[in-house]
């Protein structure tokens, strides 16, 4: 019993002196909890539609659904649904509703899709119930006509046109009705179909997520390994500076990247089932990126962290709030400030360019802007690790 007090409280000493891995024991995951509840709390309802010239009934039973229904001009809603800003377009065609769904999201369509069902619903409803309105109003109306002519029958003398008269009466006991606004329901996909599954849409993001975490993960610890087991000591009393050491393991992992996103894009694609209708070099580029980026901001936090074990711990600040804001949630409903800060980060953008590929078919010059930002990223974090590391090698030679 006194061994293990005596290791109980070597433990909880080691740890007192060590406030960095208290702090992220106690804050980060403070930190996380809340970023995810405000993501939660936030998450769209409702799906955004786009309606552009529908019969006022139509719009009138549209917004009685969950849909959130925005009147837009043609041009106007073209822009919306090319931009992935709302899950489908809603117009006439002649007398029929054209839907045209955006398609990558496979659980919104059919959340459109059960609101058109309902507005349809509806609208038949009112319809049979105004037709039946009509044609009791009507027999009301020629029982009337009908007991005026009885009671003029019975006070006058036959009436050589009473024959008119009651063909007249029999006519206006069928209403005339006019057609329901809307005849059927045409639906066309902007990208996809019918056979995409809800985990279409997510797959790119996973796809990105496994990459970005798992690389962080293996540079930030073999840079803390290394110098914990003084090779890297080593490495900083020999010319070698510190942007040569970043460039050779950023080098080192790209090249495990392309393998390694190639074998994971062709499992995904091939036995998964994933959708991939853009160009596959263009998917692997985005994954090569995205790896390099990883593995400067795990070089860049490898500096900040004394022990592999402070590695897992920074995750929960640098990693886990990226997982959150990249994509896998839906941020339409959430602050501006948490969809801003999305923006600030790289996972982000290569989530993006990989459910553009691969989802949305788009080519280079669609792509190239998120791309050139993950390069940015990439620069940024792989400078602030050289400057870590030139500090490193001062105090090295200094001893």
């Amino acid at each position: 019993m006194r061994r293990i007090r005596a290791l109980f409280m070597r433990i909880l000493t080691q740890f007192g002196h060590d406030r960095r891995t208290l702090a992220l024991l106690f804050v980060a995951p403070v930190i996380v909890l809340w970023l995810l509840t405000v993501i939660l709390d936030g998450t769209a309802a409702s799906v955004h539609v786009a309606a552009v010239d529908l019969p006022d009934a139509l719009s009138a039973q549209l917004e009685k659904t969950d849909a959130h229904i925005e009147t837009v001009d043609g041009e106007r809603a073209g822009e919306l649904i090319a931009d992935g800003d709302v899950a489908a377009v809603l117009s006439m065609d002649g007398g029929a509703l054209r839907v045209e769904l955006e398609g990558t999201d496979a659980g919104k369509s059919q959340q459109v899709m059960a609101a058109v069902n309902e507005a349809m619903a509806g609208l038949r409803e009112t319809y049979q119930n105004d037709v039946e309105a009509a044609r009791r109003k009507a027999g009301s109306d020629a029982e009337a006509s009908m007991e005026r002519l009885r009671r003029s029958m019975a006070s006058q003398p036959a009436d050589p046109h009473m024959v008119e008269q009651l063909e007249r009466i029999m006519a206006s006991s069928q209403p005339e009705t006019k057609s329901m606004a809307v005849s059927g329901v045409d639906v066309v996909h902007l990208h996809g179909g019918e056979d995409w599954k809800v985990f279409d849409y997510y797959g790119p993001v996973f796809i990105g997520i496994f990459l970005f975490v798992f690389t962080f993960i293996t540079s930030g610890m073999s840079l803390v390994t290394e110098r914990t087991g003084g090779t890297m000591t080593r490495f900083l009393t020999t010319p070698i500076n510190g942007v040569q050491i970043l460039a050779g393991y950023a080098g080192a992992f790209g090249a495990l990247s392309l393998v390694q996103s190639s074998v994971i894009l062709w499992i995904s694609v091939s036995f998964i089932g994933f959708p991939c209708v853009g160009v596959v070099w263009l998917v692997v580029l985005t994954c090569m990126l995205l790896a390099m980026a990883s593995v400067s901001l795990g070089l860049l936090v490898s500096a900040l962290s004394k022990t592999p074990f402070q590695v897992v711990q920074m995750m929960l600040l640098f990693v886990v709030p990226q997982i959150l804001l990249c994509g896998l949630f839906d941020l339409s409903g959430s602050p501006s400030w948490m969809q801003a800060l999305g923006r600030c980060m790289p996972l982000t953008y290569g989530v993006d360019v990989l459910r553009d590929v691969m989802l949305r078919g788009e080519g280079w010059g669609g792509v190239w802007p998120d791309l050139l930002t993950l390069f940015a990223f990439l620069t940024v974090f792989f400078a602030l690790g050289a400057v870590g590391f030139r500090k490193k090698r001062a105090r090295v030679r200094q001893r």
